[in-house]
Order: structure tokens, then sequence, then C-alpha cells
């Protein structure tokens, strides 16, 4: 039996696709432009809540805790450094943003690994 798909893994994958989209279509947004976008964010929500659900069966709220603080990581960090004002990219709010960003991005790693453990052992491997 193969093992599931990591929501972590899926819901990077689909930011990376929503990054791609929104990129091609900076200058002129049309309706065609807002759907995949939307369609996008709608399947990142979607693995996020999956991967809320299989933590929380695994380890209750300590768990989910762990999911909760890495996206605030994430969105101080992306607040603060991708979407920053002009005026602000030398001020110390900027660096504090790449600080949260290495922050979030090491809590990621460690909820990837939380993620697979809560699966179990791999197909076709025996615990010792």
């Amino acid at each position: 039996m193969k093992q599931p798909r990591s929501y972590l893994v899926n819901g990077v994958l689909a930011c990376v696709v929503l990054y791609y989209a929104s990129s091609l279509s900076s200058s002129d947004r049309g309706a065609i432009d807002w759907t995949v976008m939307g369609l996008v964010a709608l399947a990142i929500l979607w693995n996020l809540f999956r991967l809320g659900q299989r933590l929380y069966r695994a380890g209750g709220g300590k768990d989910l805790w762990h999911l909760q603080r890495t996206l605030l990581f994430w969105i101080i960090g992306l607040l603060n450094t991708l979407f920053a004002r002009p005026e602000d990219v030398d001020s110390w709010k900027y660096y504090v943003g790449w600080a949260f960003l290495a922050i979030a991005a090491a809590d990621a790693v460690a909820l990837f690994r939380k993620e697979r453990a809560s699966l179990g052992p791999p197909a076709g491997k025996q615990p010792e």
C-alpha cells in the first residue's frame, strides 16, 4: 500500500502555482486570471484544512498549534518582505521579515517531519 501524499507539500506546490499565475497576469487581470487564482487559493486552503485534520487526529491541539504558528510566521515574513512598501525596504521591519521567513522555513520542515511521523512507517518497511 502506498503512503498517502503530504498535504504540506501539496500546499507548497499550490503556492508556487499561485505565485506563477499572479506574476504572469500582473499587468491586466481578467475574469479567467481571477478564476484560476481563486481556484488555486481554494486548493491551498483545502490542503491546509486537511493537514490540520491529520495533525489533530495524530496529536491533538498541540500539533494543530504547530500548523497555526507556521502560518503566522509565513504571513508576518511575507508581509514585511515581498509585500513591503518601498519606503520600508531599508527599515528594521524588512530585516525582521527575513528573519521570520527563515524561522517559517525551518518550522515548515519540522511540520513536514511531524506530518510524516503521524502517518506511520512507509509502506513495505517494518518497524524495528
